[in-house]
């Protein structure tokens, strides 16, 4: 959350495999991958990593600019999206 509050702000990522996704989808559904990190192999720590980077180098003026861009990675829980 704004670095000036003591409040922690929620973003959400679907962690899933191709296979996952061949599991749970049909050949006719379209898939956009929002808010969703596909991983070939289960690595924890990668994967961490991973979203720690995407997450760290995102900059702006207000909280709600830096928020703006991080929901483009994670769901947002002030978003209105549903999958």
């Amino acid at each position: 959350g704004p670095s000036d509050t003591n409040v922690e702000e929620s973003f959400d990522i679907q962690i899933c495999t191709p296979k996952w996704l061949i599991d749970n989808y049909s050949q006719d559904d379209l898939i956009l991958g929002t808010h969703k990190l596909i991983v070939f192999k289960y690595n924890r720590e990668h994967i961490f990593k991973r979203i720690d980077k995407l997450f760290n180098n995102k900059t702006g003026n207000t909280w709600e600019e830096i928020a703006t861009r991080l929901a483009r990675i994670g769901h947002w829980e002030f978003e209105d999206y549903q999958p």
